[in-house]
């Protein structure tokens, strides 16, 4: 039996999160929610966090928040409980902690009392990340001893899931790429009209927050070194971040035309006719502003050692990936992009649109809740 045809009884699933709103992770989350509530499951929403984002809890889901706990297992606790109170067939968590809370509480509750539990893994983390506070390293470390015990793991990109093998000691049996819903938010038929090539020069968009593992810096070096060569390049910063200030400075004293647009929920409809996307991060879980950016009709450059953006982006055709983070290598990178006609990749975008991702998800759960 294909996964398009495997149906079967409405299942109770519960979702475990840091919060509704706020990232890609949440954005993600609330569209499988939508989506597997509008196939008429039902969907308890856990949210670990004391954020308020209560609004944007899709129509239908029942929402719970164990925020109040006392660490982790004050809220593994609360988690249990909410198993004993909501039965649910299965339980998803997405994101470090919550994925760490939901196998606290699956570990202090009997076999027969607890639901199927799944984790998703959004980031490449074995290796740590510049600025991993204590508290993220104490995180790391239990991941590597739990996530192990999950009855399933979804990686958010090939990349991931070759890290959640070897690095997290995960079955490869029991781990499913599942691909984002990354085409949801965009509006396919509102492309960008776009006059490839550099004679216009370029506008480089940086559609990240302003963090230090997305080296925001790379995008004024890389501008400044098309500029040496003769092509005006300015940069556009959608995302706003604690780097904006030292961001600016840099750019100043570089000579490079720099803008902050702040958080823009619709980046992608905000470009202009010589527009490439940049993502210059150290590394990424997958990227889906390289599939958003792609959906608009704009190409992207990512950096090749960022891992997960290599299911993001297919070089010559919807981007390419800089063989390293060199201003010099952005550069050349920016140009090849630049002369790029996104056409002909429906058929790629339609593996990140919801009905694709969602029937994938779907189908993971019905096969995790039927295992013995």
């Amino acid at each position: 039996m294909s996964a398009a045809q495997e149906k079967g009884p409405r299942m109770r699933i519960m979702f475990v999160v840091t919060s509704l709103h706020g990232g890609g992770a949440e954005f993600v989350a609330r569209t499988w929610m939508g989506w597997l509530l509008e196939q008429g499951h039902h969907v308890d929403v856990v949210t670990t966090s004391v954020k308020g984002t209560d609004e944007y809890l899709p129509e239908g889901a029942v929402l719970h928040r164990i925020g109040e706990g006392t660490g982790h297992v004050g809220k593994a606790k609360l988690l249990k409980e909410l198993f004993r109170r909501r039965t649910p067939d299965v339980a998803v968590a997405l994101q470090g902690y919550p994925n760490i809370v939901l196998l606290a509480s699956a570990e202090m509750t009997a076999r027969a009392d607890r639901p199927k539990t799944i984790v998703s893994e959004r980031n490449l983390v074995s290796l740590g990340i510049p600025g991993f506070s204590r508290t993220q390293k104490v995180q790391l470390a239990l991941a590597k001893t739990l996530y192990r015990r999950a009855d399933h793991v979804i990686a958010i990109s090939h990349p991931v899931a070759g890290e959640l093998i070897a690095g997290f000691g995960v079955s490869g049996e029991r781990c499913t790429v599942v691909p984002n819903p990354a085409t949801a938010k965009v509006d396919r038929s509102r492309q960008v009209s776009r006059t490839p090539g550099t004679a216009a020069g370029l506008q480089i968009v940086l559609p990240c927050r302003l963090v230090v593992q997305k080296r925001p810096e790379l995008a004024i070096l890389a501008a400044e070194e098309l500029e040496r060569r003769g092509i005006p390049a300015r940069v556009v910063s959608f995302g706003g971040g604690p780097l904006l200030e030292k961001l600016r400075v840099e750019a100043s004293a570089r000579g490079v035309d720099f803008e902050d647009k702040g958080w823009v929920e619709d980046w992608f409809h905000h470009f202009d006719e010589n527009a490439v996307v940049l993502l210059p991060s150290l590394r990424e879980g997958f990227g889906n502003v390289l599939v958003e950016a792609a959906a608009a009709g704009v190409p992207s450059v990512a950096v090749s050692g960022a891992l997960g953006v290599a299911d993001a982006i297919v070089p010559g055709l919807t981007g390419e990936l800089a063989l390293t983070p060199s201003a010099s290598d952005l550069a050349d990178a920016l140009i090849r992009a630049s002369d790029l006609e996104i056409t002909g990749i429906d058929r790629w975008l339609d593996r990140f649109s919801l009905a694709s991702s969602g029937r994938d998800l779907e189908t993971v759960l019905r096969r995790v809740v039927a295992e013995k």
